[in-house]
């Protein structure tokens, strides 16, 4: 008794009235879950760095900060857990009122007081805290409850004093989660694919040492137990092309990436670089800007799912969508002297200071000491013509005099027969939905086929599921004189028929299939079965 009276003397009680209209509002809140997830993780790399020497000092040099974060679906809890410093007792206070950033923001990622609280009502409706900080004799708890409703917060948080564990730490727990994006499979993995590319300064050595103490070691960050890594896409090292003829004669081979400074007129400055990509990429061209080494703009992931809005690219530096600069630049920038949003998502500079920041980083790409501008046109368009262009001509000529000799006087204007061949619901499927303008969502399901007796593309739906099934058959015969199947031939099959097949089944007519069942006869009677042809 005398132990759990002693333990009650050490609680207190912090007056959160005045936070309550805070509180509401963090529910609508324009965060996306890896956003969301990230200010819990902001504040477990801050403890890291700012305590660093203090947690080698106790627990050695080979010292790691874990970071780990966990759905449990079952009961809609999110918990979310590392081994850093903790927060100190005479800290509490303020880390429970809205608004109140740390005294020293200088190190960390910390700014406006506001993330942890306004992340954890985004999620759900009760936030506990758990903590054991270091050097501390014992942990504290506490708990925020904005009601089922989420408009009734308590107005005071009662501290209760916990025992102390083995390491320091924090544990944040919300329960009763009302945004249903993180049980959805698809959303989790959006969030496994982002989380490593905003925090990638801090997952590798040799990024680290630009945003942190040099001799701390890398975080390491888990969702759902797997740990989440960022290996950065490779650059192209190649010698200068000034035109697209290729390179001067004895030109040195060198890595296309370059350090970028800019300083704006107001005095700020932002520092970078600017690179071109080996392989061309849609999905990772574009420029990240970080804050204090956390990405929040353009934030571009290496693989998974992807929202659609990754990659910041200015017009006047990319071009157009699918232009080889489009899919050649990639870059990152550090704008921590601009600030960060609430939700740390973006960038706080005016239109005129986004404006002359790109101008001044066009300027600097168009330097003749390592022109960017022109290399990535010049020699990306060489690649591309590289081919032989009188065999093209050739292989044009040809495929136009077999498809002429194989229909002339066999083809006529009845419509041709569905041969959909069997269902093979065996096969591995490509899965994918759109939602049209009338917001019906229609699933997709893309198989690949080796069976040859099936038509070339088969189109079978569920009208009233909305289901649609595309079976390719890349062994028909129309392959058998083609080089084996590639990444670059299944790419260019797969965008062919995704393309007919979704034509098929947004066209409102009951004769929709007529162009794809001709198509299939006219490529039967071009490239028949072998045992078809004449001896």
């Amino acid at each position: 008794m005398a132990a759990t009276r002693a333990r009650a003397s050490n609680d207190f009680v912090v007056d959160i009235r005045p936070d309550a209209a805070a509180l509401r509002m963090f529910r609508s809140l324009s965060f996306t879950p890896w956003y969301a997830l990230g200010e819990f993780v902001d504040n477990s790399i801050s403890s890291y760095f700012q305590n660093v020497r203090r947690l080698e000092a106790k627990y050695g040099p080979d010292y790691v900060c874990d970071v780990r974060i966990a759905f449990d679906d079952r009961v809609g809890r999110l918990v979310v857990e590392d081994n850093a410093a903790g927060i100190a007792r005479a800290d509490l206070p303020r880390a429970l009122r809205t608004g109140e950033p740390p005294e020293d923001t200088s190190v960390g990622l910390n700014l406006h007081g506001v993330g942890m609280k306004a992340a954890a009502f985004w999620w759900g409706r009760r936030l506990t805290i758990e903590t054991w900080p270091l050097g501390e004799r014992r942990g504290w708890k506490v708990e925020i409850d904005l009601g089922e409703s989420g408009t009734q917060p308590q107005g005071t948080a009662e501290v209760h004093a916990i025992p102390t564990r083995s390491h320091s730490g924090t544990r944040i727990t919300v329960d009763g989660l009302w945004q249903n994006a993180p049980v959805a499979g698809k959303t989790r993995a959006t969030v496994a694919a982002y989380l490593p590319s905003i925090y990638r300064k801090f997952l590798s050595v040799s990024e680290l040492a630009e945003v942190g103490d040099s001799s701390a070691h890398p975080v390491r960050l888990f969702v759902d137990k797997k740990q989440l890594s960022f290996d950065p896409p490779k650059l192209l090292s190649e010698p200068f092309w000034p035109s697209p003829d290729g390179p001067a004669k004895g030109a040195r081979t060198r890595l296309w990436r370059k350090k970028i400074r800019v300083k704006l007129s107001t005095g700020k400055v932002i520092e970078g670089w600017v690179g071109i990509l080996e392989t061309m990429s849609r999905e990772l061209s574009g420029f990240t800007l970080h804050y204090r080494g956390k990405g929040i703009g353009g934030v571009t992931p290496l693989d998974g799912p992807r929202d659609g809005n990754s990659g910041f690219r200015p017009r006047q530096v990319f071009g157009q969508a699918g232009s080889y600069r489009a899919q050649s630049y990639i870059g990152e920038f550090d704008v921590t002297a601009l600030g960060k949003s609430i939700t740390t998502d973006s960038t706080l500079w005016t239109p005129e200071e986004e404006a002359e920041f790109v101008e001044h980083v066009l300027k600097q790409m168009k330097d003749a000491r390592l022109d960017l501008w022109n290399m990535a046109v010049n020699f990306k368009r060489r690649k591309r013509n590289q081919v032989d262009k009188k065999n093209l001509v050739a292989a044009s000529t040809t495929a136009t005099k077999n498809l002429k000799r194989a229909v002339d006087g066999e083809i006529s204007h009845d419509p041709a027969p569905e041969e959909g061949g069997p269902p093979e619901d065996d096969l591995p499927a490509y899965k994918f939905a759109i939602t049209d303008r009338e917001v019906h969502t229609h699933a997709f399901a893309l198989r690949f086929s080796s069976n040859r007796n099936r038509p070339f593309l088969s189109v079978s739906e569920d009208a009233r599921r909305r289901q649609h099934d595309i079976i390719v058959n890349e062994a028909h015969p129309l392959f058998d004189d083609l080089p084996p199947m590639d990444v670059a031939m299944r790419t260019l099959l797969t965008r062919i028929a995704l393309s007919l097949g979704a034509a098929e089944v947004f066209v409102e007519s009951s004769e929709r299939r007529l162009v794809r069942t001709k198509m299939n006869q006219i490529l039967q009677l071009v490239h028949p079965q072998p045992d078809d042809l004449p001896e």
